[in-house]
């Protein structure tokens, strides 16, 4: 059997990022760019006010206050949107609103709020300082620089930056395509309930979730009974070799071990290549890996956590490097375990956690019993707690590697 990180590289070795695309700007989150972005122009292009105000010179309101207010001679306006008016002059002051040019030569502003109309002209009832509440031209990013590199997910922030810079079609990689498959005669749909020996289908609906949760997207979604030659054929067709249109990845749940009626790793060995079967670890050891035709093939237990938690560790990594990402894993930290594990060593266990900030550390408490088939393990679970191979029994209190699935809750506050 490999160890995890063996079965990670065997994995990741021959994996490159897929051919790149132009998305439009609306449809650009969530997708990695594939090209460099330098700064066409200064952001921003022209000083502007911060606030609703008046522009004004501040050496003019240094003495102002409420009870002993400075006035200032209104000269003009500028809307959003509009062009600045003449340099300004001492005494005056020229009404601007937010992200509107500052008029010449104008060295402050000061909001509305420490203003009010009076007949003898605009009462200033607070001094400012240089600057004020002005956002200079370039403050933010100065023509020519260099913004966002290749390998970079797009959020929010770097979706408003593409468009800031005028780039309504960045070049990103192509999203996997991913083909979803759970096998066995036991299983029905969920709006059916279960007859003698059948329960309901809930890998399938993992792994498409986990799939779009990866930034993926799925190619076809099925499931296939405890059947050879039908196996077979969807394989076939999934990986594009009856002339369909490949998926970039099977995934396919539960047929992977050696009993009479498992016959996902004979068919992926007959259309294709194994790399690697078994992986020492907990939960999960029997998953195949391989691949038929362009198509990489992931072959993972049947047992929903064994499921989710393969996907998470081998699958995961796979569709982020074909999508262009530099950052291939979740994040680990170290934290301290609430409770004892005595378990049987020899295999590398990732026991389901709740995760949370507490005392300036970060602390895990197993979410219940870690049977592979308690599927209610996972729910509050946002970490996996790494226990190496050789421990046998695990303190309460013992500083562990988590993998951080999602973000830890702060300590609470009750």
């Amino acid at each position: 059997m490999l160890t995890v990180e063996e079965a990670i590289e065997t994995i990741l070795r021959d994996i490159v990022p897929l051919e790149t695309v132009e998305v439009p700007l609306t449809d650009a989150f969530g997708y990695v760019l594939a090209q460099d972005l330098y700064a066409d122009m200064d952001n921003p292009p022209f000083d502007n006010s911060a606030v609703d105000g008046y522009a004004l010179f501040w050496e003019d309101v240094q003495s102002a206050s409420e009870d002993a207010p400075v006035y200032l001679v209104e000269v003009g306006e500028v809307p959003a949107g509009g062009g600045a008016i003449q340099p300004l002059k001492r005494g005056q002051c020229v009404r601007v609103m937010t992200g509107a040019p500052i008029p010449e030569r104008a060295n402050a502003m000061v909001m509305v709020e420490d203003t009010r109309r009076d007949p003898r002209g605009v009462a200033v009832t607070a001094p400012v300082r240089p600057g004020n509440h002005i956002r200079r031209r370039g403050e933010d990013v100065r023509e020519g620089a260099h913004i966002l590199s290749p390998g970079t997910h797009l959020g929010a922030a770097e979706v408003a930056m593409l468009a800031a810079m005028g780039c309504s079609a960045p070049r990103c990689y192509r999203r996997p395509k991913v083909a979803v498959i759970s096998t066995g005669d036991e299983l029905v749909e969920p709006a059916r309930k279960p007859g003698p020996g059948q329960i309901r289908d809930c890998n399938r609906y993992a792994l498409a979730a986990l799939v779009a949760e990866a930034g993926a997207e799925l190619h076809s979604i099925t499931h296939l009974p405890d059947d050879e030659a039908r196996t077979e054929a969807w394989f076939r067709a999934c990986a594009g070799l009856d002339g369909s249109d490949p998926a970039d990845v099977i995934v396919t749940s539960g047929g992977v071990s050696v009993g009479d009626r498992d016959f996902v790793k004979p068919a992926l060995e007959r259309l294709g290549t194994l790399e690697m079967w078994k992986v020492r670890m907990k939960p999960g050891k029997p998953i195949a890996f391989g691949r038929i035709a362009e198509t990489c093939f992931f072959g993972l237990p049947g047992n929903p956590v064994s499921t989710m938690v393969t996907f998470e560790l081998f699958v995961r990594p796979a569709l982020w490097k074909l999508s262009g990402r530099k950052q291939l894993q979740r994040q680990i930290v170290p934290v301290r375990l609430n409770g004892e594990v005595r378990r049987r060593a020899g295999r590398r266990e990732y026991i389901r956690a709740t995760v949370r900030w507490k005392d300036d550390r970060f602390e895990a408490t197993p979410t219940g019993s870690q049977g592979s088939g308690i599927l209610s393990s996972m729910l509050e679970a946002n970490g996996l707690v790494v226990i190496p191979e050789e421990a046998s029994h695990i303190a309460a209190g013992t500083v562990l590697p988590a993998i951080i699935l999602s973000l830890p809750a702060p300590e609470s506050s009750n």
